[in-house]
């Protein structure tokens, strides 16, 4: 792993894993993307204790950063149509348009002589089919049932959960929606939870034809109770990012670019910043919202977007990156600004407690051969404690071909 040369800078590592709709050749054409930080970010980042995670949705890479040496360090792995993330104790769940993957967090390593607080390995893969899979919450209830992950099902307008037989287990449907078919009728997006259920959904349009959301960008969405029914807010603009906390729902109107919350008393969106850019991915560590930011697209995804012209109208040039807003002042604390291939995000996700994260991908063959995880039992075996690991063959003899 490469290290940080200075402060307000930023290491990028790739590799050229790939999986699912992106060709290999086109991954290793692409330029690495270029990663700018605010003075104070990387310092901030290391407060927190902990790392975060991103999801870059067209450019289809899962994204590490992480404090070290007083900068910002960056590693990337290319992993498919990255879009939903979930974070549990010993996991990281990924989701994109047609599969989840499972990487576990297979403890402390040293690798190629430096310490990594988790190194995580990819486990299994389900193969959804034309989900388009958005939000995602691992180890949740719903109405009473636990489930190992659930995920804004947005093609077929519905949450679902993860089945072993079946493409996947229908949980809820909004009321409107007469049919689970892959037509993206209403773009549901977005799900949270709150004291370990799954009761909030962002949803962009009151639809049930196929893109019937799409006439009503603006305005025309909601966020809803799925656990009652009850409608939270309405008159959004392409909500994302559902998020309880400190006994509020926190979403992302989208369409307006605002971060805000959700008047529990009163009814309604209450705006708290204004967001360069088109919001998706909300998340939090103590007085700080991580907000994700993308650029509209270039085609007539960004037509009659208010957004769009609320950004023209005041000079303001579209970002991709994250914003991190204190929630104390509403103003911007920090930000990090991406440049290059990335011009998206879908998802951003706090990963406490692990300051130094690692992930081979799918590809990296020496560290998957090297790297073994045993449970403990009365099976005797040497795979305990902290293991060394080469990302690349030490040095030494030829193996024998006999």
């Amino acid at each position: 792993m490469a290290m940080t040369p200075e402060a307000g800078t930023a290491v990028n590592e790739t590799a050229a894993d790939v999986t699912n709709s992106v060709p290999v050749a086109s991954q290793d054409r692409m330029e690495p993307p270029r990663f700018l930080p605010s003075p104070g970010f990387a310092a901030w980042l290391a407060e927190t204790g902990g790392s975060l995670l991103m999801s870059t949705y067209q450019s289809a890479r899962l994204i590490f950063l992480y404090e070290t040496d007083g900068g910002l360090h960056v590693l990337d792995r290319v992993v498919g149509t990255a879009m939903g993330l979930a974070v549990d104790t010993d996991k990281i769940w990924l989701g994109n348009k047609e599969q989840i993957w499972k990487f576990a967090n297979t403890g402390p390593a040293t690798l190629d002589s430096l310490p990594v607080d988790a190194l995580y390995m990819p486990r299994k893969g389900y193969f959804i089919g034309p989900c388009d899979t958005h939000d995602m919450i691992a180890n949740v209830d719903f109405k009473g049932e636990r489930h190992e992950l659930v995920f804004a099902n947005t093609n077929f307008s519905c949450i679902a959960a993860l089945d072993d037989q079946f493409n996947f287990r229908p949980l809820w449907k909004p009321d409107f929606i007469s049919s689970l078919m892959a037509e993206d009728r209403c773009h549901l997006n977005g799900i949270g939870a709150r004291d370990g259920r799954v009761v909030y959904a962002t949803l962009c349009g009151r639809s049930d034809t196929t893109f019937g959301w799409r006439g009503t960008k603006n305005g025309g969405g909601f966020a809803v109770d799925v656990e009652t029914g009850e409608i939270l807010a309405q008159g959004l603009s392409m909500p994302h990012s559902p998020r309880w906390y400190r006994d509020r729902l926190w979403l992302l109107n989208s369409g307006d670019g605002q971060f805000g919350y959700v008047d529990g008393e009163r009814g309604g969106f209450v705006a708290v910043a204004e967001c360069p850019g088109f919001a998706r991915g909300l998340s939090f560590v103590g007085d700080y919202a991580i907000v994700g930011l993308s650029q509209l697209r270039t085609n007539s995804f960004a037509s009659g977007i208010a957004l769009n012209a609320k950004l023209q109208a005041g000079n303001i040039q579209q970002r991709c990156g994250l914003q991190i807003v204190d929630l104390r002042t509403g103003h911007n604390a920090h930000w990090l600004t991406i440049s290059g291939p990335v011009t998206e995000l879908y998802d951003v996700v706090f990963n406490a407690g692990v300051r130094r994260p690692y992930c081979p991908g799918f590809r990296d063959p020496e560290l998957h051969r090297q790297r073994v995880q045993l449970p403990d039992n009365s099976f005797p075996h040497p795979y305990r404690g902290v293991q060394q690991h080469f990302t690349k063959p030490p040095a030494g003899p030829e193996k024998s071909q006999g």
